[in-house]
C-alpha cells in the first residue's frame, strides 16, 4: 500500500461484508477503488509542505531524486534497533494481511495466501527484491526495509535466487509465475512486475545517490545505473519503467504502503504517485516520453506521461465507466467491463477522449418529456436530453 495498521472503517466494512477481496486488483478496479479514500487521506498527509504532491511534480530529473531521496530519508525510522531484520517475521501479519482471511499473508511474487505464524521458513522466508549479495545486506538498513522485504512461499524465493529482474532470457520474470490465490479475479489481469520494479525504485531512491543527492541511509550498492544488466538488479531502465507503468498499482501494495508507514514511517512514493518515476529517470531512461490527455474519460490513475511501449490505466469509476473510447497517437484495446485501456505503439502525444453524452437509450430509460425531448437514466442521476444539451431534473443545463 507496521506493527499497528488500521486500513479504516470504509476497508473493513468492506471485508466483512464481501471477505473475498482480490488482493491483484488495480487501483482502477472496484474493490480497489472501495478502499482508495482512505489510502488517499493517508497518503495526502505524509506528502505535505515542500513535498506536496503539486510541489514534487515541478521537479524532474535529479532534483526530484534529491526531494524524494531526503523526504525519505526524514521520515524513515529503518535505523531504530527495534526494527531488524528478525522483527520483520512478526510484523508482516499487519502489514502483508490478507483481507480475505485474519492471520493471513499474501506471498510475493504468486499472490498465494498462508498463515503468517513464523515457522523457521518452512512455509515461508523473507524475498530481498534487491538481493543480499548486491548489496542489500539484512544487516544493513536496505537489508531489512519492510517496504522492499517481501514475505514469499520458500519455492517462489528459492527459484528466483539472486536473479536480476527482466524479460530477456536468464533474467527473472514474475509474469511466469501463476496467481495463486481462490479470490484472484483472472480479469484482471494482476501481476508482480510493477509491485517488483517498484520496490527496486524505491531503494534506488531511499538508499542510492543522483546529482549529489544522498541521505544518512545513503548504501553505495543502490546505485541503480550501475546494477543494470545480468549481474544486477535489473535487465535495463526502459524495462523497468514498461513494467512499472502497464502494470499498475494493486490493493496489496495500497495496503502495504500504509502499513510500511505504520512499521517504519516513511512510503514508497512510486506506489503513490507512479508517473514520478518516469518524471525521475526521462533523462536516462533512453525512452521518449509523451504527454497523455483525457477528454470526457478520467484516468485512473491520472498518469501524465507514459513511454513508447504504452501502459495500461483504467477509465472512470466502479459505478461509471465509459461504453466506449477513441485513442489517437497509439493503438488500444478497451474493456468496459474494469474499464481497462490498454495502449501499445505509442508514435506521439496521446489523447483519450469519450463521448458520455452519447449512450445508448435502452426501453426501460426511456420516457418521453415533451416533444424533441427524453428522459433518461446517466451515471445513476436522472436527466433529460432535449435537443443535443442535457439538464439535470431541475432544468438546469449540465451540457
Amino acid at each position: 500500500m507496521k506493527k499497528i495498521f488500521l486500513l479504516g472503517t470504509m476497508l473493513a466494512a468492506m471485508t466483512a461484508a464481501s471477505a473475498k477481496v482480490d488482493m491483484q486488483a488495480h487501483m482502477g478496479t472496484s474493490e480497489a477503488q472501495e478502499a482508495y479514500s482512505t489510502y488517499q487521506a493517508k497518503q495526502k498527509a505524509y506528502y505535505s509542505g515542500n513535498y506536496s504532491y503539486d510541489e514534487l511534480r515541478k521537479l524532474s530529473g535529479n532534483d526530484l531524486f534529491g526531494a524524494l531521496n531526503t523526504l525519505m530519508g526524514n521520515t524513515s525510522r529503518i535505523g531504530d534497533s527495534r526494527l531488524s531484520y528478525n522483527s520483520l517475521r512478526y510484523a508482516y501479519v499487519d502489514v502483508d494481511k490478507d483481507l480475505n482471511k485474519s492471520g493471513y499473508i499474501i506471498g510475493y511474487y504468486d499472490g498465494a495466501s498462508f498463515s503468517a505464524t513464523w515457522d523457521s521458513g518452512k512455509t515461508w522466508n523473507r524475498e530481498h527484491t534487491w538481493p543480499q549479495s548486491k548489496g542489500a545486506n539484512s544487516s544493513t538498513p536496505m537489508g531489512h526495509d519492510m517496504q522492499s522485504v517481501r514475505p514469499a512461499r520458500v519455492e517462489q524465493n528459492s527459484d528466483r535466487g539472486n536473479t536480476a529482474y527482466g524479460e530477456s532470457r536468464a533474467y527473472y520474470d514474475p509474469d511466469e509465475v501463476s496467481i495463486n490465490n481462490t479470490y484472484y479475479n483472472p480479469a484482471n489481469l494482476g501481476s508482480y512486475r510493477g509491485d517488483a520494479a517498484r520496490v527496486i525504485l524505491y531503494d534506488y531512491v531511499v538508499y542510492g545517490e543522483a546529482g549529489g543527492h544522498k541521505n544518512s541511509l545513503y548504501n553505495g550498492e543502490a546505485q541503480l545505473l550501475s546494477k543494470l544488466g545480468g549481474s544486477g538488479v535489473f535487465e535495463s531502465i526502459p524495462v523497468l519503467l514498461k513494467w512499472h507503468m502497464n502494470d499498475p498499482v494493486s490493493l496489496t501494495e495500497m495496503v502495504r504502503n500504509d502499513g510500511g508507514q505504520n512499521y517504519q514511517g516513511n512510503r514508497n512514493p512510486f506506489i503513490d504517485y507512479p508517473e514520478m518515476a518516469i518524471e525521475m529517470l526521462q533523462n536516462v531512461s533512453g525512452v521518449t516520453t509523451y504527454t497523455v490527455t483525457a477528454t470526457g474519460a478520467p484516468l485512473w490513475p491520472a498518469y501524465r506521461l507514459t513511454l513508447k511501449s504504452g501502459f495500461i490505466a483504467y477509465l472512470g469509476t466502479k459505478d461509471s465507466r465509459p461504453e466506449y473510447v477513441t485513442v489517437t497517437g497509439a493503438s488500444y484495446s478497451y474493456n468496459k467491463e474494469n474499464g481497462r485501456l490498454t495502449l501499445t505503439n505509442v508514435t506521439g502525444k496521446v489523447s483519450i477522449s469519450s463521448p458520455w453524452e452519447e449512450e445508448e437509450v435502452t426501453a426501460l430509460e426511456f420516457a418521453p418529456v415533451e416533444r424533441h425531448s427524453y428522459k433518461t437514466i446517466r451515471h445513476g442521476q436522472v436527466v433529460i436530453v432535449r435537443d443535443g444539451k442535457i439538464f439535470n431534473v431541475l432544468g438546469q443545463m449540465i451540457q
